[in-house]
């Protein structure tokens, strides 16, 4: 492989990828409460990035079976996002839980960040992007990939 081959690898659509992430954090709230965990906890310094597994259930209906793997998935998916904001620079965290968590609105997220608005899209595309490369880490229990390639590279 060289270098050309290697570069194109790794180039993704960063404007798609950051929608893909805004996407996935529109179902956020849902996914932690399904996982039995304030979104808040995200905030928290106490990380484990221990697989996390919850059993149990009448298995025979069908409703019930999607329930159970939903509630099955949710706290995999938590340890995850815990994982994926530990792992990004720290403005890009302030970022997203401010977005997601927090529920700031563009103006409060750029005083926040002690930056004019236009600073701040800039900011948060990076911030969704990193959080796209960080949960498509070989660390992760999932390893979601939230990236859209580049479909220009993808045609030479």
């Amino acid at each position: 492989m060289d270098g050309a081959e290697l570069t194109a690898l790794f180039q993704y659509d960063d404007e798609q990828t950051a929608k893909n992430v805004s996407e996935f954090f529109k179902n956020f709230k849902r996914i932690s409460r399904m996982a039995g965990e304030d979104p808040s906890a995200l905030k928290s310094p106490v990380i484990s990035d221990m697989p996390v597994s919850h059993g149990g259930g009448n298995h025979n209906e069908d409703k019930l079976v999607d329930h159970a793997n939903a509630t099955d998935l949710a706290p995999k998916i938590m340890n995850d996002v815990k994982f994926a904001l530990n792992h990004i620079s720290q403005r890009s965290k302030t970022i997203i839980l401010g977005i997601y968590v927090d529920e700031l609105s563009q103006t409060s997220m750029a005083e926040r960040l002690l930056c004019s608005e236009s600073s701040y899209k800039i900011y948060k595309k990076v911030a969704l992007n990193e959080f796209a490369d960080s949960m498509s880490s070989p660390k992760t229990i999932l390893k979601i990939d939230l990236h859209q390639k580049n479909m220009e590279l993808a045609h030479c």
